[in-house]
């Protein structure tokens, strides 16, 4: 589970899924739609983040560790494939 309350999430659960997905606060704030500043405002608690934003940032994580799964299952399959090495001389 990411967030705790998902109608408010804590600026210390939003820093670590910035972590987690490796985001600035450029980044971030684009992927959400929102302006640096007001992600900065989220951030330090000055503002507190809509369930919006604290579903996209779930939806963002899903997609992520996805990825993350398909690429780890597809190194797999392409370590077990057989090979045969010929000398060259």
């Amino acid at each position: 589970m990411l967030f705790l309350n998902i109608d408010e999430p804590k600026p210390n659960e939003i820093k670590e899924w910035m972590k987690k997905n490796d985001l600035s606060i450029e980044n971030a704030s684009e992927i959400l739609g929102i302006s640096k500043r007001q992600f900065s405002r989220i951030l330090s608690g000055e503002s507190k983040a809509k369930r919006l934003h604290a579903l996209a940032m779930q939806m963002i994580w899903i997609l992520n560790e996805n990825k993350k799964q398909i690429m780890e299952k597809n190194f797999i399959k392409d370590s077990k494939k057989k090979s045969v090495k010929i000398p060259i001389k």
